[in-house]
Formats: C-alpha cells, sequence, structure tokens
C-alpha cells in the first residue's frame, strides 16, 4: 500500500512540474480590422473588414490622444476587433463622418447560425471617417437594418440608431468640430430608407 501511494506521490510531482513549465496563457495572433489600405491622390484610404456592427467606443483612458472604436464580428459577435481615430497632426482636418453603400468586388457569404439561414451579400453600407489626409471606410453589415421601414420599431433598430448617434457626439467633440442638430445618420436614413 505505501509502494502505491509513494507511486501517486511521485505522479503528482512529476504532474505539477509539467503544469508549471507550461505558459499560462497562449498569446492568440491578432488579425488586422482593415482589409485593404490604400493611397488616392496623396491621400491614405484605410478600408476595414466587414463587421456586423459597434461594441463600444471613446476617448482612450490610457492615452487621450486616441478615440478607440470597437467592432463586433459578422460570424461570431463574440469576436471584438479595434482601431484607433488619432488627434489631429500638423496641417491634417477633420472634414467628418460620411455614410453610403458601397457594392463589394466579389459576393460575400454570411452564415446566421441563430436562424439556420445563409445570404449573400453583394453591397455593403459604410461610416466614412473623413479627414484631409485620408479616410477610414467602416464597413457595417448591421447599417442595413437603419434602411428598412419595416424595421423602424425593432429593438436593434433603436438601439444601433442611438449608438451611431452617440458615436457622432463623441467624435465630433473628440476633433473639436461642431455636428448638425439631430445628427447626420438620420439625414441619411431619410434619403435612403426603403
Amino acid at each position: 500500500m505505501t509502494a502505491l501511494l509513494e507511486r501517486l506521490k511521485q505522479k503528482q510531482k512529476e504532474l505539477k512540474l509539467n503544469i508549471e513549465n507550461k505558459p499560462k496563457f497562449k498569446k492568440e495572433k491578432k488579425a488586422d480590422v482593415f482589409s485593404k489600405i490604400e493611397e488616392v491622390k496623396g491621400r491614405k484610404i484605410y478600408h476595414t473588414k466587414i463587421f456586423n456592427d459597434f461594441y463600444t467606443f471613446g476617448i482612450s483612458k490610457n492615452e487621450p490622444t486616441k478615440f478607440f472604436i470597437s467592432l463586433r464580428g459578422i460570424f461570431n459577435i463574440e469576436d471584438i476587433s479595434m482601431f484607433h481615430l488619432f488627434s489631429l497632426r500638423e496641417d491634417d482636418e477633420f472634414i467628418g463622418i460620411y455614410y453610403g453603400i458601397r457594392k463589394l468586388d466579389k459576393a460575400f457569404i454570411v452564415k446566421n447560425f441563430n436562424k439556420k439561414e445563409t445570404y449573400t451579400l453583394r453591397k455593403c453600407e459604410y461610416i466614412e471617417f473623413k479627414f484631409k489626409k485620408g479616410s477610414v471606410f467602416c464597413y457595417l453589415n448591421g447599417l442595413h437594418i437603419l434602411l428598412k421601414k419595416d424595421r423602424v420599431n425593432s429593438p436593434y433598430y433603436n438601439t444601433l440608431l442611438n449608438i451611431i448617434l452617440e458615436l457622432e457626439t463623441e467624435l465630433y467633440t473628440f476633433y473639436n468640430k461642431e455636428l448638425s442638430k439631430g445628427g447626420i445618420i438620420p439625414e441619411w436614413i431619410k434619403k435612403r430608407q426603403k
């Protein structure tokens, strides 16, 4: 019996050593938020991958010269990706936020596991953060909900609209620029809504 107990204690020590030698956590390779970066007429244009909608945003607490925007993944909303908009440098200027729809180069297949459906994206709505020296195009699949009249009173519609209005307000405050009364997104929705 004592021999068995001794072997168990020895095995326990070996296991503890193996656990201690292993790293505590795995560092995952961060995927890049941007799918394409191009230079057009001296302006640097950043294009994000297609995301579902916003997770959170605001002025970074550690670095107040950065405005961060976190986005939820299109396939898994628990996958969060983030990018920064920096404070203005030298002769750069924040021009504003613009909304639009862009036809995709290739059709994009999206599987919604909650509703057990698959659909194809041929075009995608975007938010453009426009500067004098460049732009950031942020492609969001969730924006198409705002363009459907039958979804106006849905909770997701109202939540997304409030989030975007808050984003506009905070971003214009960050760049010390005056935002038109009521925001920009309601005007775009009014023109495009079907």
